[in-house]
């Protein structure tokens, strides 16, 4: 019994619960229909998009599409699009720590604080846009690594810019966090039955 408690214990060392990086392009179901994206729940990513009050009836949609061909470098379309006065949340079936994604916005203008990313931990943090050039769109990256989250809530810059634009909708893309890798447990469940089956052969031995 002490062998297999310590077989046991080498194989937690030897296979740890890793993580893969996964990565959403928001193509993964096509362009056609559009899709709501508040309430989806995709490769461990429940979404939820909350409207706000300058465009209280618009929706955001998991595969829109905004026109990026030549004129953005970070995005691509299809992507995650909506009005910029609404709130997207990014709930996490397991915890994540990496968080990582693509920004755009309707604007030729600097944004400073383009958005905010409150972390499931409370921590609040944000980035900037700037436009690429050539192109007609401003675009950032956001990325956090460290203690795992649970959800993400991002909120956009949504008004008037520096250049007299108005800057009314945002484009996510490439949305990237670590997922338990589905193969690991089952390895090591494999391997601690393997080592009580040799136990008993050669405790009956």
């Amino acid at each position: 019994m002490k062998k297999v408690l310590v077989l046991s214990s080498v194989l937690l060392m030897v296979f740890p619960t890793y993580s893969l990086a996964s990565v959403i392009h928001f193509d993964e179901f096509g362009t056609s229909p559009v899709l709501n994206v508040n309430g989806m729940d995709v490769f461990g990513v429940a979404f939820g998009f909350t409207p706000g009050r300058v465009y209280p009836d618009d929706e955001a949609y998991y595969n829109g599409q905004i026109g990026t061909a030549g004129l953005a470098v970070l995005v691509s379309d299809p992507l995650l699009t909506g009005p910029s006065d609404g709130t997207l949340r990014l709930a996490f079936h397991d915890p994540t720590p990496l968080l990582q994604f693509d920004l755009i916005l309707q604007t030729l203008d600097t944004i400073d604080t383009a958005y905010s990313v409150t972390l499931s931990s409370g921590e609040v943090l944000s980035g900037s846009t700037t436009p690429q050039p050539g192109g007609f769109y401003s675009e950032g990256t956001f990325r956090y690594s460290g203690a795992p989250i649970t959800r993400a809530d991002i909120t956009f810059f949504q008004g008037p810019d520096s250049i007299g634009g108005n800057v009314s909708a945002f484009g996510l893309d490439n949305l990237t966090y670590e997922a338990p890798e589905p193969g690991t447990p089952l390895l090591l469940a494999g391997g601690l039955l393997a080592v009580g089956v040799l136990s008993r052969r050669r405790a009956r031995g």
